[in-house]
């Protein structure tokens, strides 16, 4: 379980958005943001990034045996952090992804943004690994102990080199046979629009915070599809409610999630089907962009 965090080590995540909102009406606040990201993977430096609820200076140990083949189940539960994780001198196998399973791909590290889950198989040597969740444009990171034998743990401050390689990243995967969705032509198709900016700080779906949106709508029964574009410098990891979808990257055959990060000006197209009926909500999974207006909602009409 991968998180930022900063209560009782730093300002509440109230005392932040407040702080995000003022440094947004001021010009002059926005030279100096005093421990505001504005970068493009999140808005706020935390002081603490956390694995299992552990600080990195008092890690918690994983025990194993060498050669146990396991599998880490990967959170990221974080408001407003996408990590790169890796465990020192091994690979991993990605198998899942939100739940569902892919084609096996094998890589030095992988990029999970706010919400997401990853599955990964790995095959463990004989030794102390850290394991370790870097956070990306940002200071610090996250870090676990993998123990399977004696010697010396490495440091804390040690990076493993795995993390120097480019991460894995949804593109690279396809959904397994098991979890596709039927073939089937869209009956409805819409856009999903991310835009806004730190100055005025308001984030938007379609042009609109959520207490001005026209919902997304959809009939029960139907296909839909979501042409979604990421018009802002900064990462959204989008997330629906109720529904999964699957991704039409890889001819169609993209990983079916529930949630997926759009890189800067990044664009993907999904599909899913409206066999859910109800009013679910549609949103940005961080934090502090949803309560800034990024969320609409799929409503099925009548």
């Amino acid at each position: 379980m991968l998180d930022d965090w900063t209560d009782g080590v730093g300002p509440s995540p109230m005392e932040i958005m407040d702080r995000l909102i003022a440094d947004g009406e001021s010009v002059s606040g926005m030279g100096d943001m005093q421990g505001m990201g504005g970068m493009d993977a999140g808005d706020v430096e935390y002081p603490m990034y956390l694995i299992n609820g552990r600080a990195p200076s008092d890690p918690e140990t994983l025990a194993a045996r060498p050669g146990d083949r396991v599998l880490l189940r990967i959170i990221n539960a974080s408001a407003d952090t996408v990590f790169n994780v890796a465990l020192g001198s091994h690979d991993l196998t990605v198998t899942h992804t939100d739940g569902y399973p892919v084609e096996a791909v094998t890589a030095s590290a992988v990029r999970i943004g706010m919400g997401e889950r990853y599955d990964a198989v790995v095959t463990l040597a004989d030794g102390i690994f850290a394991l370790v969740a870097e956070p990306l444009g940002k200071r610090g990171m996250g870090r676990a102990l993998v123990r399977t034998g004696s010697g010396a743990a490495p440091r804390e401050s040690d990076r493993p080199r795995e993390l120097d390689a480019s991460p894995l990243t949804v593109g690279a995967l396809r959904a397994a046979d098991s979890a596709r969705l039927p073939r089937r032509e869209p009956d409805s198709v819409q856009d999903v629009l991310l835009s806004g900016s730190m100055a005025p700080y308001a984030w938007t779906i379609n042009g609109r915070t959520y207490d001005d949106t026209v919902p997304l709508t959809i009939r029960e029964g139907d296909a839909g599809r979501l042409r979604i574009h990421n018009m802002s410098m900064m990462s959204h990891p989008l997330h629906i409610h109720g529904h999964t979808f699957q991704l039409r990257s890889a001819g169609g055959m993209g990983p079916r999630k529930d949630t997926v990060l759009l890189p800067p000006m990044g664009r993907v197209s999904v599909d899913f089907a409206a066999t859910n009926p109800g009013s679910w909500m549609v949103h940005c999974h961080n934090a502090y962009h949803a309560d800034a207006g990024m969320m609409t909602r799929l409503d099925y009409a009548a």
